[in-house]
C-alpha cells in the first residue's frame, strides 16, 4: 500500500510542474508584444514617433518602450493603444532600437534611423519608395470639397496615381496593411497634383474615415477625413446587377483603300445609386480590339473599310444599380463652390443647352424660393406642367418647348436643365435607358442638380409627368405618386451611360465629324472618319438586358 502511494506521488508530482511550466510559457509565447511597423524611417531627439503592432497592453503602467538603451519615460509617452503607442524620442547617439517589453516578454526591435545623421531620401517616411500623407487639410470636409494632402512621395505628375476616400470600411486596420477598394470611392476631380502636394474633390459617396493616396504599385498611410453634418440624407435600396449586350455597327460602306474610322463607345457612368461597370470581351470582339479607354469612352480603330462589308463592335458589361431617395434639408444647404470645375461646367451654355434663352421664364416659374433645392423643386414642377409627352415630335432647343409644349423625355431633361442653370443651380442631363417591366430596355434621358454637402440628387420630370403611362417596377403605383417620387428618387432601373458631356479630342487632323442618330448619351465625340471612306451607314441601338440578378 505504501509502494502504491509512493509511486503516484512521483506520478502526479511531474505532472503538476509540467502543467504549471505551460501555464507560465503559453501567454509568453503568444500574448508577446510584436511590432509590425515604424510611421518614419528616421527621427530626432524630440521628434513624435508612431509604433504599430500588437500585445503592447492598455497603458504604459506595466510596461516598457525602449529606444536604444533609454527607457522613454512617462511624460515621453503620448498615447498608449494595445495595437499602437505614440511617444517622442528622447536624446540617443545615431540609430537605435525600438522594442516594447511587457510582463509577457521583449519584443522585436526596429531599427529607427537618425534624422540628424541620414541623408533625405526620395520617399516619404512611410515605407520606402511609398508616397507618405503628412497631412490633409480640411480636417473636416463633405461630398465636393477640396482636400489637399501635403507629404512627399506623390510623383511630380497624376500619371496612374489615384485617391480613394473611404465609403463603406468600418474594420480597424494596421497601418501597414492595405485598404479593400471596393469599400472606398476614387476621386475623379484632380485639381494639382506634384510630389508634395495633392488637391481633389471629395467624391459622391465618401463620408468619414481612412483617405489612401496610390501611385507606382503602393499605397500611402492612411490619413483621416472627418466628414461634416450633410444637409440631407441618402437612402440607398438593395442593389441589382443588369447585365447589358452593347452594340455599334457600321455597314453600306462606300471607301478606297486608305481610309480609318474611329468609334468612341460609351461604358455606364457610375454615380448616385450606380456603381462601377464591369466591361467584357468576348471571342467574337477579337477582330476589333479597343485603342484605349479615356473619359468613359473606349476608342476603336476600323481601318480599311471595304465596300460591301460590315463591322460589327460587340461586348457584355455588367452593372450595379440601388434605388436611390434623397431627403435635403433646405434650410441646412451650404453654397456651392464656383470654383468646382464639374459645378462650373454645369452652369453654363454649351452645343446643348442655352439657358439664356429661358432666364425670364426660369425666374416666374421659381418665384419667390431662394435656395436650390426649393428653385430645383419649383422648376420640376413647371416643366411637368408645361410640356406634353410626344415622343414623335422632340424640341429642338429650351425656348422652342416652351412654346411647343411638347416633347419626349430629352426635351424634359434639357428644358429642365436650362432652366436651373439660368438661375446658378448646377444641373446636368443623364443619358442612358430604362428597364421596362417586360425587361426591355428603352433610351431615355432624366437630370440631376448638385446640392452642396450632398452631392448630384437625380429627378426625372418625364416619368414624373407619366410619359407615355410608363409606371416601372419598384417606383410608384400610380400617376398621383410618380410626380413626388421622382424629384430626388429613382427605382434602381435607370442605368445611366453619360452624366453631362463626355469628353473627347479628334485623334487626326480635319476629320469629318458625324452624330449617330438614336444617340443615347452626351459626348464631344462619336465618329471621326478619315482618308477614303466617302459613305457608311451607322447603328447605335440601346443596349439590351440579358440578365439580371440581386447582389
Amino acid at each position: 500500500m505504501s509502494y502504491f502511494f509512493f509511486s503516484r506521488k512521483w506520478v502526479v508530482l511531474p505532472a503538476v510542474i509540467l502543467a504549471a511550466a505551460v501555464l507560465f510559457l503559453l501567454p509568453r509565447l503568444f500574448l508577446r508584444p510584436e511590432i509590425t511597423g515604424l510611421d518614419s524611417l528616421t527621427a530626432g531627439p524630440g521628434d513624435k514617433i508612431e509604433i504599430t503592432g500588437r500585445h503592447f497592453g492598455r497603458s504604459p503602467a506595466a510596461a516598457r518602450l525602449y529606444a536604444g538603451n533609454s527607457t522613454v519615460t512617462f511624460s515621453g509617452i503620448i498615447e498608449w493603444e494595445k495595437n499602437r503607442i505614440t511617444a517622442r524620442l528622447p536624446r540617443n547617439d545615431g540609430a537605435v532600437l525600438i522594442r516594447v517589453k511587457t510582463r509577457f516578454g521583449t519584443s522585436n526591435g526596429v531599427i529607427l534611423g537618425d534624422s540628424e545623421r541620414f541623408p533625405e531620401v526620395d520617399y516619404g517616411a512611410w515605407l520606402p519608395g511609398s508616397p507618405y500623407i503628412e497631412y490633409a487639410e480640411p480636417a473636416e470636409a463633405h461630398p465636393g470639397s477640396l482636400v489637399t494632402f501635403h507629404g512627399s512621395g506623390f510623383g511630380n505628375r497624376k500619371g496612374s496615381g489615384r485617391i480613394w476616400v473611404n465609403r463603406s470600411d468600418e474594420s480597424s486596420r494596421l497601418g501597414m496593411e492595405e485598404p479593400d477598394v471596393r469599400r472606398y470611392v476614387e476621386a475623379d476631380v484632380i485639381e494639382l497634383w506634384s510630389d508634395t502636394k495633392v488637391q481633389f474633390r471629395v467624391p459622391e459617396g465618401a463620408r468619414g474615415g481612412s483617405a489612401y493616396l496610390y501611385r507606382s504599385g503602393s499605397f500611402s498611410n492612411p490619413v483621416s477625413i472627418e466628414a461634416e453634418t450633410p444637409p440631407g440624407q441618402v437612402e440607398l435600396g438593395v442593389p441589382v446587377q443588369w447585365s447589358l449586350r452593347q452594340e455599334v455597327v457600321i455597314d453600306q460602306i462606300g471607301a478606297f483603300p486608305g481610309n480609318t474610322l474611329y468609334l468612341r463607345v460609351p461604358v455606364p457612368h457610375e454615380g448616385m445609386g450606380q456603381g462601377k461597370a464591369v466591361v467584357l470581351y468576348g471571342p467574337e470582339a477579337a477582330s476589333v480590339q479597343p485603342v484605349r479607354q479615356d473619359s468613359g469612352l473606349t476608342l476603336y480603330r476600323l481601318e480599311e473599310l471595304r465596300p460591301g462589308e460590315s463591322r460589327k463592335i460587340e461586348r457584355q458589361m455588367v452593372v450595379p444599380v440601388r434605388p436611390v431617395r434623397v431627403q435635403v434639408d433646405s434650410s441646412k444647404l451650404l453654397r456651392a463652390d464656383s470654383t468646382h470645375p464639374v459645378l462650373a461646367e454645369s452652369l453654363i451654355s454649351d452645343a446643348w443647352l442655352n439657358p439664356k434663352q429661358v432666364s425670364q421664364v426660369a425666374s416666374g416659374a421659381a418665384g419667390a424660393s431662394w435656395d436650390s433645392w426649393r428653385k430645383s423643386r419649383a422648376l420640376y414642377n413647371y416643366v411637368i406642367k408645361r410640356l406634353e409627352w410626344n415622343a414623335e415630335s422632340p424640341a429642338a432647343t429650351a425656348a422652342e418647348a416652351v412654346k411647343t409644349r411638347q416633347g419626349d423625355s430629352e426635351t424634359y431633361s434639357f428644358l429642365f436643365c436650362s432652366l436651373a442653370r439660368s438661375l446658378g443651380v448646377p444641373a446636368r442631363p443623364v443619358g442612358g435607358l430604362i428597364v421596362l417591366e417586360n425587361g426591355e430596355s428603352r433610351k431615355w434621358w432624366w437630370a440631376e442638380v448638385w446640392m452642396e454637402g450632398v452631392g448630384w440628387v437625380p429627378l426625372d420630370p418625364a416619368l414624373g409627368d407619366f410619359a407615355d403611362g410608363i409606371l416601372l417596377p419598384g417606383g410608384p403605383s400610380d400617376k398621383a405618386e410618380a410626380a413626388g417620387y421622382y424629384f430626388g428618387g429613382l427605382e434602381g432601373r435607370h442605368i445611366a451611360f453619360s452624366r453631362g458631356i463626355r469628353p473627347a479630342g479628334t485623334q487626326q487632323p480635319h476629320p469629318e465629324l458625324r452624330i449617330p442618330s438614336g444617340r443615347y448619351t452626351l459626348q464631344e465625340l462619336w465618329e471621326e472618319s478619315s482618308g477614303n471612306l466617302e459613305s457608311y451607314m451607322s447603328f447605335w441601338p440601346v443596349p439590351r438586358v440579358t440578365a439580371s440578378y440581386p447582389m
